[in-house]
């Protein structure tokens, strides 16, 4: 799905994670029979013995009970921590390329946490759409990122069309499978340049609000983020509605 968010940070672009258990056993205390002392001394150790055997069973098997449930539970947390990493999954981005002027670039630097996402889908560029909040760009809110394909197209100032334009526009005619294709139209005015970006954007598809990232906290904003289930004229995708515009498409794939 695509975005006025994305057109907007097209736009914005352009201004640039044994227990260890012992025991002892000893000899009963009897000097007065050898004959005791040694049964004594045998029951001591049979004794000793079994209750050594016993604990060192029961500590083992307790330790290797443990340490399996620690390694599920690493596992579990490692797979968390992976997570999906395709369309509608969070995101961030590495290097210089990321912000220009402060404002995130959604195709721009190295995106990280969007391995499964297409890199060659015909005419879409692979990006990582971030919230952005201040006086450069249209504001944009994605809580801790938004994987996603795009591709937009520009016509008016240089100085916008310059930084604006993503992918190929017109070659990029689908989206894959379980996802919704968003198009939408913006006019952008920065530093009294005006253009008007055209954008397609690949966004997950839902069935209902438990589908989508809802109640995720954003550290950029510091508050709780608005993505929800959006039902369009029947095509139902995962987005945050702050980033549509009033007038959009929306095509299920």
């Amino acid at each position: 799905m695509l975005e006025k968010a994305i057109v907007k940070i097209a736009s914005i672009t352009v201004v640039f994670a044994l227990a260890f258990a012992g025991c002892g056993g000893g000899g009963d205390g009897n000097e007065d029979s050898g004959v005791n002392d040694d049964a004594g001394q045998d029951a001591g150790a049979d004794e000793a013995q079994d209750a050594g055997a016993d604990e060192g069973q029961d500590a083992g098997g307790d330790e290797a009970i443990d340490d399996g449930a620690d390694q599920m539970a690493d596992g579990a947390a490692d797979e968390d921590q992976q997570g999906d990493q395709d369309i509608g999954s969070s995101c961030s981005c590495e290097g210089d390329e990321c912000v220009q002027m402060g404002v995130p670039k959604p195709a721009g630097g190295t995106i990280i946490g969007c391995d499964d996402v297409p890199d060659d889908w015909t005419g879409a560029q692979k990006a990582c759409m971030q919230t952005y909040e201040g006086q450069l760009a249209t504001n944009t809110y994605f809580a801790n990122g938004y994987c996603s394909l795009m591709a937009t197209k520009c016509e008016g100032a240089e100085l916008i069309c310059s930084s604006a334009v993503f992918g190929d526009y017109d070659a990029m005619t689908s989206c894959p499978g379980g996802t919704v294709m968003v198009v939408a139209s913006q006019d952008v005015e920065v530093f009294s340049q005006q253009a008007t970006i055209d954008n397609k954007n690949c966004v997950v598809a839902c069935e209902t609000n438990d589908d989508c990232r809802v109640g995720e906290h954003d550290p950029v904003v510091d508050e709780v983020t608005q993505y929800q289930c959006i039902d369009k004229d029947g095509v139902k995708f995962c987005y945050d509605p702050r980033n549509l515009p009033a007038e959009y498409t929306a095509t299920a794939f």
